[in-house]
C-alpha cells in the first residue's frame, strides 16, 4: 500500500511538473522563435536622421490632430563573434550636406541628418566593407538610405518585400529602389517567416507584416540587458503601441494589428523590451556609439 501511494505522489508531482513545463512551451511557441538562449556581444545604437512633422495624426487617425511631433531613426550595429550585424541604415548621408532639412514622406515630413552613419562607423574603425550580415525592417527610404554602402554583406529579407522592392510596382508603396538598387548583387537569403540568424537565439529576424508587405522586426539578446525587439515601423511611438493606433498609410491594417498582439506575447513570454525606432523621447535614454549596449 505504501509503495502504492508513493507511486500516486509521485506520478501526480510528474504530471504538475509536466503542466507546468507544457505552459511554458506554449507561450513562448506562440512566439515561433526556439528556446535556445544565447547572447551577442554587444550592440551600437547609431543616430541615422531625424524628421518633425506639423500633424502627427497621419501616424495616429483620429487622434492628435493638428499637433508637431518629432522622431527620431536610428541603426543598430549588433558584434557577434567575429561577425557584425547592421540593422537599417537610416536616411541618406547626402541628406547631412542639407542644414535646412528635405521634404519626406509625401511632404509629410521634415528630415534632416545630422551625422552620417558613414562617420559614426569610422569612429569606432569600422568600415561598410566590415559588415558581414545586413537586414532592414523595411525598404522605406529613412531605413535604407545607406543600403548601397554594404554589398559585401550576406542580405536577409522577407520574399514579399524583396518582390515589392524590386518589383516594377515598388514606387506604390513608397519605396526608392535607387537607395537599395546595388544590393542586388548581395548574397541573399530571402526569408519567409522567423529567422534564427546565427542558430542560437541571439539575433531572430521576426516576421512582422502590415506597415509594409514584408516588414521585418529584430529580437536581440543581450548578455546584461536581455531580450530587445528592435521595432522598426511596427510601431512609431509608445502610444500608438498602448492603444494598438495603426498608420492609414500602413499596407495593411489588420497584418499590422496581428504583428504587434504577436510581439507583445513575445516581450511577455521574454520579459523583453520593445526599442521603437521612432519615438524621440525613448530613443534619447538609449546610450549612442561609441558608447555601446550590453
Amino acid at each position: 500500500m505504501s509503495i502504492r501511494i508513493v507511486t500516486l505522489q509521485t506520478t501526480t508531482t510528474i504530471r504538475i511538473l509536466l503542466c507546468q513545463i507544457a505552459s511554458a512551451l506554449s507561450a513562448l511557441c506562440l512566439t515561433g522563435i526556439a528556446l535556445a538562449e544565447g547572447t551577442v556581444d554587444r550592440m551600437y545604437v547609431f543616430e541615422c536622421g531625424e524628421s518633425k512633422t506639423t500633424d502627427v495624426s497621419n501616424w495616429s487617425p483620429g487622434v492628435n490632430v493638428g499637433e508637431p511631433r518629432e522622431f527620431s531613426d536610428n541603426c543598430y550595429l549588433i558584434k557577434h563573434g567575429d561577425s557584425l550585424f547592421l540593422w537599417d541604415s537610416g536616411m541618406s548621408d547626402s541628406i547631412a550636406a542639407k542644414p535646412e532639412g528635405v521634404s519626406a514622406a509625401g511632404g509629410l515630413l521634415t528630415a534632416w541628418v545630422r551625422k552620417p552613419l558613414g562617420s559614426q562607423l569610422q569612429q569606432l574603425g569600422i568600415a561598410p566593407g566590415d559588415v558581414t550580415h545586413i537586414a532592414f525592417s523595411h525598404t522605406h527610404s529613412d531605413h535604407v538610405g545607406n543600403a548601397n554602402l554594404f554589398t559585401a554583406a550576406t542580405l536577409y529579407i522577407q520574399e514579399p518585400e524583396y518582390e515589392a522592392a524590386f518589383g516594377a510596382n515598388a514606387a506604390k508603396y513608397g519605396f526608392a529602389p535607387a537607395l537599395y538598387e546595388r544590393l542586388k548583387a548581395n548574397r541573399t537569403v530571402k526569408i519567409n517567416g522567423d529567422l534564427d540568424v546565427f542558430g542560437e537565439g541571439s539575433v531572430v529576424i521576426l516576421s512582422t507584416p502590415g506597415h509594409t508587405p514584408g516588414h521585418q522586426s529584430l529580437m536581440v539578446r543581450l548578455p546584461k540587458r536581455g531580450v530587445v525587439v528592435l521595432s522598426g515601423d511596427m510601431v512609431h511611438f509608445e502610444d500608438n503601441w498602448v492603444h494598438r493606433r495603426v498608420p492609414t498609410r500602413n499596407f495593411d491594417k489588420e497584418q499590422s494589428l496581428q504583428s504587434m498582439e504577436r510581439v507583445a506575447k513575445l516581450l511577455e513570454a521574454n520579459h523583453g523590451e520593445l526599442w521603437i525606432n521612432h519615438d524621440k523621447d525613448q530613443s534619447a535614454r538609449i546610450p549612442k556609439a561609441p558608447d555601446y549596449v550590453e
